[in-house]
Order: C-alpha cells, then sequence, then structure tokens
C-alpha cells in the first residue's frame, strides 16, 4: 500500500475521542513500522496526531517540533541538503536556528533527560555506563546529529572553538554516537590541541561498535602521536587500523613519518604493537564491556527467535572479536534468512 491509501484507512478508524485516537495513532505508527515506507508513514501518522490535537495540546507540540512552521526534521533535511551542496553559510542559518530552538525546549530537568539513542544496543550501552538516575525520554527527532551539523558548518567556517562547545551537546544528547566524538577530534586537530585529541580518541574506543570506528580511532592515535613526535608508536597505531579496516589515508601517513625520520618503514611485530599501546596506558582491540553486552543482546534475540535482531548482532560481535564460533552461528542465520528470502 502506499503512504496516502495507509493514512486514509488509518483516518477511517479515528473515533473523534481524542485520547482514544491517540493510542490508535500510536499503535498504527508501531504495525507500520517494519514496512520499506515505515518511516514516511511515522511521519504521516504524526501529522495526522498533530492535525486532531486540541489547541492547547498543539500549542506545546507547536514549540517542542516545529520551527517556522516546519518540522524540525524537514528543517535539518534542507539544512544537510545545503551542508552536502557545499552551501555552507545558508546551512548555518538553519542550523544555528535548530540549535538554539533545541536548547531552549529540549532541557534537563532535576527528574528527566532528552537523550537520541537511536537503537536498542545505544540505550543498553547508556544504561550500562552512565547508570542513570532520571527519566530517560526519547525525542521523536535525532537531537544529537542536528546539533552536531550545526558543529560541523561551524568547523567549516573555521570557528573550531566555538565547534567544540556545539558538538559537546551533540554528545550530551547522545554519549553513544561517535560520528559526534571523532568531529571534537577533527576539532582538537584544527587547533592543534594534542593532548585533548588523545582524550577524546580513548573515548570514542570505549563505545566504539564497529571495525570502521576502531580503525578511524587508530589512525587518530596515528596522528595524535606524530604531533608529538612518537613516531615509532605512529607506525604501530596506523598498521592496526589497517587490520580492521581498510584506510586510503594510512599509505600517505607513513610516507609522512618516512619524511621526517629517514626510516625505513616496517610493519611492526605483535610485542611493538602492544607496547605501543600500553605506553599510552590502553590494549588493541575493541572495549570488552562493549563486546560483553552485544554478545547478550544477540543471546536475547536468539532465545527470542528474533532472526534481524540475531544476525545484527552476531555480525557485529563477529566484527569486533573475529571469533571462528561466531562466524559459524553468523552464517548458519544467514542461511535461514536467505532460505526464508526465497520462501516469500
Amino acid at each position: 500500500m502506499t503512504t496516502a491509501e495507509v493514512i486514509e484507512k488509518i483516518r477511517e478508524g479515528l473515533t473523534g475521542e481524542y485520547s482514544v485516537d491517540m493510542v490508535y495513532l500510536e499503535a498504527e505508527a508501531d504495525r507500520y513500522r517494519p514496512m520499506k515506507n515505515g518511516r514516511e508513514i511515522e511521519n504521516a501518522i504524526a501529522d495526522l496526531a498533530f492535525e486532531i490535537m486540541p489547541e492547547d495540546k498543539r500549542a506545546l507540540l507547536n514549540k517542542m517540533m516545529y520551527l517556522d512552521g516546519k518540522r524540525l526534521d524537514t528543517v535539518f533535511a534542507e539544512a544537510q541538503k545545503l551542508a552536502n551542496e557545499k552551501k555552507t553559510e545558508e546551512s548555518f542559518r538553519l542550523t544555528e536556528a535548530l540549535y538554539t530552538k533545541i536548547r531552549m525546549n529540549y532541557r534537563e530537568t532535576e527528574s528527566e533527560v532528552y537523550l537520541s539513542l537511536r537503537n536498542t544496543l545505544e540505550h543498553q550501552l547508556y544504561l550500562y555506563f552512565y547508570q542513570p538516575s532520571k527519566k530517560l525520554v526519547r525525542p521523536v527527532f535525532d537531537l544529537s546529529q542536528m546539533i552536531l551539523l550545526h558543529g560541523y558548518n561551524l568547523l567549516e567556517l573555521r570557528r573550531a572553538e566555538e565547534a567544540v562547545k556545539v558538538i559537546g551537546d551533540a554528545i550530551r544528547y547522545n554519549p553513544m554516537n561517535t560520528d559526534a566524538y571523532f568531529e571534537l577530534a577533527e576539532c582538537y586537530k584544527i587547533l592543534r590541541q594534542p593532548e585533548q585529541l588523545l582524550s577524546v580518541t580513548k573515548e570514542t574506543l570505549e563505545i566504539a561498535v564497529t571495525p570502521v570506528q576502531i580503525s578511524r580511532c587508530y589512525c587518530n592515535l596515528g596522528y595524535y602521536a606524530v604531533e608529538v613526535k612518537d613516531y615509532d608508536r605512529a607506525v604501530c597505531f596506523y598498521y592496526e587500523s589497517e587490520i580492521y579496516a581498510d584506510n586510503p589515508f594510512v599509505t600517505g601517513e607513513l610516507h609522512h613519518i618516512y619524511t621526517i625520520t629517514k626510516k625505513k618503514i616496517v610493519p611492526p611485530t605483535r610485542d611493538e604493537v602492544n607496547a605501543a599501546f600500553a605506553h599510552y596506558d590502553m590494549k588493541s582491540g575493541a572495549n570488552q564491556e562493549v563486546v560483553g553486552i552485544i554478545s547478550a543482546l544477540a543471546k536475547e534475540a536468539i532465545e527470542n527467535k528474533d532472526l534481524s535482531a540475531i544476525r545484527f548482532y552476531l555480525h557485529m560481535q563477529y566484527g569486533l572479536t573475529n571469533d571462528s564460533e561466531i562466524k559459524e552461528m553468523m552464517d548458519r542465520y544467514d542461511t535461514i534468512a536467505k532460505e526464508r528470502g526465497k520462501k516469500k
């Protein structure tokens, strides 16, 4: 069914009783969310909910969800498009308005905190690392990504010091958002603040959940080591990054080290790599606490026979561990999914 057809069908089920209809619309949003056009349907249901609201509730929702008559996600999409087109100043005007709107209307209170955690894994990681005492309120929109785009625009406009503060707010709305940590690392590179770069890279490694994220962290460690003239350890970090994911910049960075040291660049031994990490009070590899949480979620998914979740967590678990037993399980469930797909 098209989105228009779905909404028309949903509209026919409205009773005219606001409290009843809101429960009904929420259930319909849950029902259609897994569909291919689920996101579009969910947005249309949100618009329908706004349409049937009493005036007092509509005023409150307008304060939280709209900017100059447009939903915040619509404004964000326009800003993102402008940023992609390198129209930074135009994008900045929109993201600045979004940032102000968010700071004014999504403030933490004594009892509640707004968090744009994007999935179950981020939610579980947050609970584990932060053990919150306040009620977690999930906004309709991804506030962290909206603020991060504003930080990116500031960085593009060569306002790195301001970007640091803004990106800090992006992290506050989602402390599991590695994109924000990486953007913060770029700020510290521009500001020539290597110790802050090292600190934020260590923080990112604590929550990294993919090989690509780990690889990028190790590249930043290599960059840091070059900045402090620790060239041998920089080589270790760059080579280690290649184990987790290909990075087109590593070859150039290694050549840069060669031009400085005039020493032949050779792959380090495992002992040399381990010693390099130990020097900075670190260990190579994924955070085992993160791996443990992913393993627990995979086990829960298996118990619930949730094939999609099983495959998601097993693929993630294998990417971080390279465990052959996990690989066997992953392949088995991938085969099951493939067979089910053929039957449809």
